[in-house]
Formats: C-alpha cells, structure tokens, sequence
C-alpha cells in the first residue's frame, strides 16, 4: 500500500539524515537514484521527500533538487509552497475525511466575505485530514466551497481522499489551476472545531484561506482551512533579487 510505504521510505531517509549520510547543507540523491536505492516508484519517492519537507527536514527547488535543511524534527508540520505542484504533492501525504455536505445560496455577506457571487449556487464540503502517523490528532478542519455545477465531483473526493478537491475539478472538468491566492491570519478555535479536532477550545488557531482560479480569472474553488496551533506551521522563503546594474537597465 503506497501510503505505507512512503512513509517508511521517509523513516529510512530520516534515519540517514540523522546519521549524516546526508548532512545538512547538502542535496539528496535525484528522485530517479532514489528510486532505484529503495526500488519504489518515482510517485512514493515523492511523497516521502513532501513528508520531510512537512518537518522542515528538507527543501526543494526546481533545477537544483532536494536539499537537507536540518537532521532534527520540528514540531508539528511545517509547509514551504512554491507552485502548485507543491501543495497538490502536500495533499498527497494526508487522507481526507468528508465530515459535511451543504447546498446553499450564496446571500450578499457570504458573498462578499468569501468572494463568492451572490445569488449564486454552491456547494459547501466540510472534512478534516489526517496523517497515518497520528490518526487522533486531525491536522485541520476544512471548508471547499465550488460552484453546484461541480457537484459530481463529491463522491470523487470522497474516493480519492489524498487529493485536492480543486486538482480533482481540474482533472475532470477540463479546467486549470492557474494561480493560488492564499492569505493567512490567527483565529481562536470554536467549539466544533475543537470537538472535530481533539483539540481544546478557545486556543489559537491558524486559518488559511485559498482562492483556486483559472486563467482567465475564474475562481474554481475556495478553500478555509484552520488548524490547531501546534500542528501546523506555514514558511515562506524570499530571496533577495540582485540590483540592476546600469548597463542592464533599459532606456525611457
């Protein structure tokens, strides 16, 4: 079983991380040597390495590869996004659980808060997710909310519990995940949520919002996420950009 297993290729490739068979500072072999090293495929190689990258263990970065940030775990799960490809891999590693399913129209508050039209038909799938690691403790409660339009991707979602709900419109209603806008801001848990959660009450909280859109602008889905505040932890890596030199810059 492929869940499984990824994490027991993450185990060995903690354990070699912890031994200094990969010191930090250094890069992992390439998903290709990986593969033959633990004889998985390419897509559990991928899973163990987003599971690292959960811990802070590792980093990624596209022509450069995977490399060792730290041989020591962080608390809870910590996130680096840097494309979609990222957080569609990060869904990968976690199962879904459906907890609720609302029809409703969209009135002029919930339009406005949740960018939604008003007057509109949606659908709103309420789940939690888990890790296989820690099945007690869910790492977060989340709300999708898309058109009605998109409804038969419900038992989809319900099967396919380790994938986004807006890859799994993309992959089956023809449309494209172009750009994720994401914003972040500090809540205090709800009662329900803290039930849903096995969490206590009234502690801060981590919500992320997603806004899912196509190309064109079209917003596919949006997604409210809250998680508990020792499950979760968000990073973000900024570079600094060289200054243009004046030969580079280009005339008025």
């Amino acid at each position: 079983m492929i869940s499984a297993r990824y994490l027991q290729v993450a185990k060995q490739l903690l354990n070699a991380i912890n031994s200094g068979v990969y010191p930090a500072g250094t890069l992992l072999p390439t998903e290709h040597e990986l593969s033959d090293i633990y004889q998985v495929s390419r897509h559990t190689i991928r899973a163990a390495i987003a599971r690292l990258q959960e811990q802070g263990l590792v980093s990624r970065k596209k022509k450069v590869g995977t490399r060792v940030e730290s041989s020591s775990l962080h608390k809870g799960y910590s996130q680096s996004l840097a494309s979609v490809s990222d957080l569609v891999l990060l869904a990968e590693t976690q199962q879904r659980e459906i907890k609720e399913v609302e029809y409703f129209t969209a009135d002029i508050g919930m339009a406005g808060r949740l960018q939604l039209i008003p007057g509109g038909k949606y659908i709103r799938i309420s789940s939690i997710r888990i890790d296989s690691s820690s099945p007690d403790k869910p790492i977060c409660w989340t709300d999708v909310y898309i058109q009605e339009e998109y409804e038969s991707v419900i038992p989809l979602a319900r099967d396919r519990r380790n994938e986004l709900i807006a890859a799994i419109i993309e992959a089956e209603m023809g449309c494209e995940i172009y750009t994720i806008e994401q914003s972040v801001e500090a809540v205090l848990l709800t009662e329900k949520l803290a039930e849903e959660l096995n969490a206590s009450g009234d502690q801060p909280a981590l919500q992320i919002t997603r806004v899912y859109s196509e190309r064109n602008g079209e917003v596919m889905a949006l997604s409210v996420t809250v998680h508990p505040k020792d499950r979760f932890t968000l990073t973000t890596r900024m570079v600094r950009e060289k200054p243009i030199s004046l030969d580079q810059q280009v005339p008025l």
